[in-house]
């Protein structure tokens, strides 16, 4: 059996598991900080399964909250960390047909002993429990079998499972990829078969997952395992046609033909999905109006791939990325040369971001507000390669947050590259002014090359807080014409 590292223990979360057991009831930690510690990883946060219910554990806790209505759950707050604590469930579907037209479950608060909620858990690896008392693992489910072969296998029957919840063949992509474990085979034919379920599942709980995938240190292997299994095609045709799709450009004869077939909104290509293979399905190249040549885009793809490396890199050295960033990582090496480039004007660059964003943004449902901000960083490289240009800091005013995840993004496709010189790449690195230092501001809309480059401005010192505004004049933060 793989030893576990008490000393990776959260105090806390120990500290809940024992006053439970004080008072008569069966707790554990329980999932995925159980299968964390015995891999040798340090858990990000650490939950607990008791026999009690969230009302009594309600009742033990005075900084407890409960929360959910599909899930009942209850929260012990330590200052900002939080120790879920569930109640023992059992399956609600266990006496229904497993043939039944739609297994997905709605409802999810039947309670059942620890063996039972050990069974109604997706992996076996994530049906671990341990007693921080007797410091022994509790394995209902073989789990530790799988974690020694590296395999992540369903527990029961993996077409019910999927078909119950289609977010955890996500959720298997994301354990195969952040612990370098292999698919069960019956699991992976399974997730193949009901791949399409997910188009069922509420559109943001699939784009959290998604966020998971791309902030657990292994953004690239998951983007790979999307694509192979063809999940990458049903969640986005548009990252799936930039990441995976055909280049060659289409005959001319062929195109309105290819046209006739899309549907209105894409400038993406399309599978035609009936129940077919994807290697079968039908690919129509995708067009961009900025990016027309395919060996261009042939080159930008490989940059992207590479970005994903360096942006694993980050995220395994312990940054906490933004969901914005995250998202811009996926499409920034394919605009990024295009929004910088000094013949770009910030019309033309708008135009581009539209045109790599918007797709992804409508197919994946991403919220408003992060759809704001991954414009405001792709834009936000246009301030920082000229800021670089021009050796001078990043002026903050417009949006501190969105151009530290620019000067952030810049350094992930500087670190592709592998190259310096008068490319993407020289906007890497650069600091972030808050507006309160004393520097020179970039020229015009922050566009390398413009006028004024050639002698560094009068600096001028800036009052805390900015200058003060005459009466009567509006506010303005600069920004893009054109929202994603």
């Amino acid at each position: 059996m793989p030893a576990l590292d008490r000393s990776r223990i959260d105090a806390d979360a120990d500290r809940v598991v024992r006053r439970l057991a004080r008072q008569g009831y069966k707790a554990y930690l329980v999932g995925g900080c159980v299968r964390d510690l015995l891999v040798g990883r340090q858990p990000k946060d650490f939950d607990v399964a008791t026999s009690a219910t969230p009302n009594e554990v309600r009742a033990l806790f005075r900084n407890c909250r409960i929360i959910g209505r599909r899930f009942r759950l209850a929260h012990v707050f330590f200052g900002p960390k939080i120790i879920e604590t569930s109640t023992f469930r059992a399956n609600p579907r266990d006496d229904e047909d497993s043939d039944a037209p739609d297994l997905l479950i709605r409802r999810d608060n039947v309670f059942g002993t620890e063996e039972e909620d050990a069974v109604r858990r997706d992996f076996t690896i994530n049906g671990l429990f341990y007693d921080v008392e007797k410091e022994v693992v509790i394995d209902h489910v073989d789990g530790l079998a799988d974690l020694d072969a590296k395999l992540v296998r369903t527990i029961g029957e993996p077409d019910v499972r999927f078909r119950e919840d289609p977010v955890r063949m996500l959720r298997a992509i994301k354990f195969a990829a952040r612990l370098d474990f292999t698919i069960e085979p019956a699991t992976y034919a399974a997730l193949l078969r009901q791949r399409g379920e997910i188009r069922k599942c509420a559109a943001p709980r699939v784009v959290e997952e998604v966020y998971r995938l791309l902030r657990g240190g292994a953004a690239r292997r998951s983007l790979e395992l999307l694509a192979e299994t063809g999940l990458l095609e049903i969640l986005s045709s548009h990252l799936a046609a930039l990441y995976d799709g055909p280049v060659d450009e289409a005959p001319e004869a062929e195109a309105d033909t290819a046209d006739a077939v899309l549907d209105d909104e894409e400038l993406a290509w399309h599978r035609v999905w009936a129940d077919v293979d994807p290697a079968q399905a039908r690919r129509v190249p995708l067009r961009l109006a900025f990016l027309t040549d395919p060996a261009e885009m042939l080159r930008r793809r490989a940059l992207a791939w590479a970005t994903l490396d360096q942006f694993d890199l980050l995220v395994r050295g312990g940054h906490d990325v933004s969901n914005a960033l995250a998202a811009c990582t996926l499409i920034g090496a394919f605009v990024a040369e295009t929004i910088v480039a000094p013949s770009s004007r910030a019309g033309d660059a708008n135009q581009a971001i539209l045109e790599i964003g918007q797709p992804l943004v409508d197919q994946l449902r991403i919220a408003r507000r992060d759809a704001e901000r991954m414009r405001y960083i792709l834009f936000g490289l246009r301030k920082v390669a000229a800021a670089r240009a021009r050796n001078v800091a990043v002026d903050a005013n417009g949006g501190r947050d969105s151009l530290e995840d620019a000067v952030l993004l810049a350094g992930l496709l500087a670190a592709a590259q592998g190259v310096g010189g008068d490319t993407i790449a020289s906007s890497g690195g650069g600091e972030v002014d808050d507006g309160e230092a004393d520097d020179a501001e970039p020229a015009g809309d922050g566009e390398p090359g413009e006028a004024g480059d050639d002698e560094p401005r009068k600096r001028r010192r800036r009052r805390r807080g900015g200058r003060r505004r005459r009466e009567g004049e509006p506010t303005a933060t600069p920004a893009p014409a054109s929202p994603l």
